[in-house]
């Protein structure tokens, strides 16, 4: 086989292959929809492309396979015989038996002595079986005109290969790092004779980079389309009845980005089917639908692909997977009994650990998640669950939209530079020496940041990195970052411009050092870390894995004074406070993620399940409960974490002490009621709100 024909055939391979992947598609939406004369049409388009390409190259194997599937699509097409499970599985079938066809064919040139009379026997089958409920439509045709759409779409692309596009992305990273080295003596003199050069270059090599980016991006459907296939076939062999819903997988990704969710999306989608989904009689003895449902979800927001897997089975329990680990020695019985519903859920992504009985073919010998969530990380990505026992679970991904270049922020702390993804800054913000004092608190031993009507937590990076630093006293530089729904500063001594980097992947001896997710090299040859804003945060324990605040020690009976107060304005307006002692946590809680159990609402909280006490229902004040956002305190009480919801968080202030008498309560629910501020301020009693709302210890 000379060059040229090598050539024919290896894109008749890629081609081919692309077709049965839109097989699997078509042919399962087909036994969902087996009236669909535009789906039937276009599944019969695609194995006779198949069969009509193979005949031309001397394939006789894959054209007699294709020829019988076309014969059994052309009667379906005629309405002389009925689209069900049994022709789906048939048809399947064939589809597997190309693709071992095309394996052979890449390996060894040859279609090889497969036997496929079986195949063909088992399609022709269908065509000699008698019909009892088909009938021949009248206004079905034969499409003459078979190969017109596919030799219009294809006029409009080419075929390129994946090296050739690594290969450009390398260069282009090397020019826009060229670009900004060049950038650096360009603009020293705005009316020099390098300034409109250096524009026209940065011009060009910016749409350059955006057409090298556009040309690498693949929609999600090319890794969740197989899904479908996937999923039937599982859920045949368990006895399942599951559907599987996909949305939004028109979003484009790197190609290197899709091929890094291949597999953890496998893994999760097979969990679902294999642990998460009950059979249907388990399903109906719950109260639920004997099918279940699996949903996919993919979106794009602020530079990076967000993904969720959900499914509607047995959920997780986190009390099974602490037995678990300590019944295979990874947790002693004290070790297990100590931790957080949220570090027992974090079990599940140890290597080793399964709450399968037995080992199948599917799962259960304890090995995936804890390759889900390497392998994500890996390209800078991340994965966190949340699930409740009887409803289902949540599996949410989040990957970078592309692992070749991006825009950053340069920060500096004393002598060492930090790339803080642009996708993450909010706004950047200076602390006045005078505004400290008014601006920032101490909340449980964390720094908090008072920006305008909300307060922030603060991670500063000096502290953090263990880097000497000569800051200023006269100011605090603090960068806002929204990251996996939490917002917090960086405290940092000095901030540049931004510019964009390539990226590239750390060591793997690095690779575990949470808080970096990549380095890059910058325009003056110095390389620098790009922060894992996401890690970061975890690291500092304002995003944390688990719940500090069931880990912390008791406080020494000395400190059950407070000294400061957390002012909030309830739904009616009045002001209310509480002990800072109590208070954990301020959280703002979408209200559609309030659910109900009887007459009380929790909500989903760190692998948990969080209580919420309406304060304006549990004194009578008043207001309208209903709100998009709700604005809680999470409080430790004598039943663990329960959130308290106001109608706004306004401040952290001294607790008076001389400035006023305190009152006697004027009525239930109430400590006392304090001046602050000029105003009239209730100070709750959180233990007895609780207590009377009725709530239930969440241990």
């Amino acid at each position: 086989m000379n060059s040229g024909d090598e050539e024919i055939v290896l894109a008749f391979l890629e081609e081919s292959r692309e077709n049965l992947d839109q097989l699997d598609l078509g042919l399962i939406a087909l036994e969902v929809s087996p009236s669909d004369p535009e789906l039937l049409a276009q599944v019969f388009r695609t194995i006779h492309t198949i069969k009509g390409t193979c005949g031309f190259l001397g394939f006789h194997r894959l054209e007699t396979l294709s020829h019988a599937g076309e014969n059994l699509l052309d009667a379906l097409r005629r309405g002389e015989l009925c689209f069900d499970a049994g022709v789906t599985t048939s048809l399947l079938t064939l589809v597997d038996a190309i693709r071992r066809i095309l394996d052979l064919i890449e390996t060894t040139g040859a279609e090889g002595e497969d036997e496929h009379e079986s195949v063909v026997a088992a399609l022709d089958r269908h065509l000699t079986a008698p019909v009892a409920s088909a009938t021949r439509d009248p206004h079905a045709t034969t499409q003459p005109t078979t190969e017109r759409t596919e030799t219009a779409a294809s006029e409009g692309s080419v075929r390129v290969d994946v090296a050739i596009l690594d290969k450009l992305m390398d260069l282009v990273g090397e020019l826009v790092l060229t670009r900004g080295q060049f950038g650096e003596s360009a603009t020293t003199d705005d009316d020099g004779p390098l300034s409109l050069p250096f524009r026209q270059l940065s011009l060009l090599t910016s749409e350059l980079q955006e057409g090298v980016m556009q040309a690498r991006l693949q929609p999600v459907r090319s890794v969740t389309g197989k899904f479908h296939r996937i999923v039937r076939d599982l859920a045949a062999v368990m006895g399942k009845q599951i559907k599987l819903e996909i949305e939004g997988d028109e979003i484009g990704v790197d190609k290197a980005v899709n091929e890094a969710l291949r597999d953890p999306l496998l893994h999760l989608v097979r969990n679902a089917v294999d642990h998460g989904i009950e059979l249907p009689d388990e399903r109906r003895a719950a109260g639920k639908p004997a099918q279940g449902t699996l949903t996919m979800r993919a979106s794009h927001a602020g530079g990076r692909v967000h993904l969720e897997i959900a499914d509607d089975g047995r959920g997780i329990d986190c009390g099974l997977l602490v037995e678990h680990a300590i019944a295979s020695g990874m947790l002693t019985a004290d070790e297990g009994a100590a931790l957080s519903p949220n570090a027992a859920m974090d079990l599940m992504f140890r290597s080793g650990l399964s709450t399968k009985e037995e080992v199948t073919n599917i799962s259960g010998r304890g090995v995936g998640l804890d390759v889900v969530r390497t392998a994500l990380e890996l390209v800078g990505g991340s994965i966190d669950v949340t699930s409740v026992p009887g409803r289902g679970s949540v599996f949410r991904l989040n990957v970078p939209l592309t692992l070749a270049i991006m825009p950053v922020l340069i920060a500096a702390v004393g002598a060492q530079r930090f790339a803080i993804p642009q996708v993450d800054v909010q706004e950047i913000v200076f602390i006045a020496a005078d505004d400290k004092a008014t601006t920032l608190y101490d909340l449980n031993g964390a720094m908090i940041y008072r920006l305008r009507d909300r307060l922030v937590p603060l991670i500063d990076l000096a502290a953090q990195f263990h880097i000497d630093t000569n800051r200023r006293a006269h100011g605090l530089i603090v960068i806002v970052i929204e990251s996996a729904d939490h917002s917090f500063g960086i405290i940092v001594d000095r901030v540049s411009d931004t510019t964009d980097v390539v990226v590239k992947a750390l060591t793997r001896a690095t690779r575990s050092i949470r808080g970096f997710g990549a380095v890059t090299l910058l325009n003056d040859g110095q390389p620098a870390l790009i922060l894992d804003v996401a890690g970061l945060a975890v690291g500092a324990g304002i995003a944390a894995t688990r719940d500090d605040a069931e880990d912390r020690p008791d406080e020494p009976e000395e400190q059950a004074t407070p000294a400061a107060l957390l002012l909030a304005s309830d739904t009616d307006g009045s002001r209310i406070a509480f002990d800072m002692s109590a208070v954990r946590r301020l959280e703002q809680i979408s209200g559609e993620s309030v659910q109900r159990s009887g007459r009380r609402e929790v909500v989903q909280y760190r692998g948990g399940i969080l209580p919420l006490v309406r304060v304006a229902d549990r004194l009578g004040n008043g207001g309208d409960p209903v709100s998009d956002v709700l604005h809680a305190v999470v409080c430790e009480s004598s039943i663990g974490l329960v959130g308290l919801v106001v109608g706004r968080i306004d401040d952290v202030v001294p607790r008076p002490n001389t400035v006023a008498t305190p009152q006697p309560p004027s009525r239930r629910g109430v400590i006392a009621s304090l001046v602050v501020g000029d105003r009239i301020t209730e100070l709750l009693d959180v233990e007895l709100l609780i207590a009377d709302a009725g709530i239930w210890s969440t241990a």
